[in-house]
């Protein structure tokens, strides 16, 4: 009987520890606002607005990719849009994430993850802040300059090929597209977001112990995505890889800022309204 008693009684701290644990979580959590570069690009032309929200957001490594690629900066006119992003985003660098979207959601769940920032993201950060200085792409680097984008474009054109080839031999499998669109995948993406983690790190390090339910924008849109492709509703876009997993960073209780209707759309199909912000 006192066997039971002293269970019980362990069963009951135990209960109210971890309470007492999430309560402490939640008082020190700040909600902050994960946006994409085309955002970025207009907070850089409306100052009234950066100043209304600059407290919340949040860079982060994809906004510095897409600006230290960006076929703008060869053009001297619309290189001053992408200065003006890039300066807006330097304000807020003491919150940047300089992380790759996998590698960050890795980090969460494995304390052993020794990530070092990639000599290759250094050399982003550099080369946007001296465009953010005035820095502008000589006349004689503009082919070399062109040559590069051009690579990097063509690498995703081929992930862009390769997805709508997939999901094309998918949609011919599907027997019933209502039921296909109604099945619940939130722990097949969640294998795979694993799976894409093992792939990245070796086999060393997975998501197992990331709490990916609060980071379910990303889980419930791949899934609403993935089915809009195997579906024929959509095709993959060369961007798309970006703009999906620009959403890898944004935790339960965060906003998510872009304004592409066609993401906006996709969000709010996976059920997922509440994370959008409307300025």
């Amino acid at each position: 009987m006192t066997s039971q008693k002293n269970k019980k009684r362990w069963a009951l701290r135990k209960k109210r520890s971890h309470l007492n644990h999430k309560r402490k979580i939640r008082s020190k959590f700040v909600s902050r606002i994960v946006a994409d570069t085309n955002v970025w690009y207009q907070l850089g032309s409306d100052e009234l607005l950066f100043d209304r929200v600059s407290s919340k957001l949040v860079p982060v490594y994809n906004n510095l990719w897409e600006m230290s690629t960006t076929g703008m900066l060869h053009d001297k006119v619309k290189i001053l849009k992408v200065r003006n992003g890039i300066r807006k985003m330097m304000l807020c660098q003491e919150r940047m994430i300089l992380m790759e979207p996998l590698r960050y959601l890795i980090a969460l769940g494995n304390k052993g993850y020794a990530h070092r920032i990639r000599a290759y993201t250094i050399d982003m950060l550099k080369f946007t802040q001296k465009i953010a200085q005035g820095y502008s792409i000589d006349d004689s680097q503009q082919e070399n300059f062109r040559f590069a984008l051009n690579e990097i474009k063509a690498d995703l054109y081929k992930i862009q090929d390769s997805f709508n080839e997939a999901a094309t031999l998918c949609k011919q499998k599907i027997k019933n597209f209502k039921k296909h669109r109604a099945q619940t995948n939130f722990m097949l993406m969640a294998g795979l977001l694993d799976y894409m983690a093992k792939m990245a790190t070796q086999g060393d390090f997975d998501l197992k112990r990331v709490p990916l339910h609060d980071y379910e924008l990303l889980v419930l849109v791949m899934d609403c995505f993935f089915k809009k492709l195997e579906t024929g509703e959509l095709k993959w876009q060369r961007n798309d890889l970006f703009d999906l997993f620009n959403l890898a960073y944004v935790r339960r209780g965060d906003k998510y800022w872009t304004n592409e209707k066609r993401w906006i759309q996709i969000i709010k199909t996976a059920g997922c309204d509440g994370y959008l912000y409307n300025p």
